[in-house]
């Protein structure tokens, strides 16, 4: 099982909200404490309205719990956006993705 998983990296700058959005699959996870109106947001762009205020409420509350694993991850971006296990987060390098 992986601990810390790089989702998007920074070279798809201010998309990365409605990559996230897209890409995650419902078939293979559940969302927790997202909205799907957030997630609506997110999918039309970053020229939405409400694009970074829907994208903050996801990075601040939103869990990503994996089915096949039973795993529920926390979102952090600093650049590049991860997903790290809410288990694991203690015990995770944090110099992997801090910057200086």
């Amino acid at each position: 099982m992986e601990k810390v998983i790089l989702y998007a990296n920074d070279s798809m700058g201010r998309y990365i909200p409605k990559i996230f959005a897209e890409s995650i699959s419902l078939d293979k996870c559940d969302l927790v404490d997202i909205s799907q109106e957030d997630m609506e947001v997110l999918k039309s762009g970053p020229d939405a309205e409400w694009y970074w205020d829907a994208w903050d409420q996801i990075l601040n509350n939103g869990k990503v719990y994996l089915k096949e694993t039973g795993q529920t991850f926390t979102l952090y971006q600093d650049g590049d956006l991860w997903l790290i296990d809410e288990t694991a987060e203690a015990g995770v390098d944090h110099e992997l993705w801090e910057t200086e």
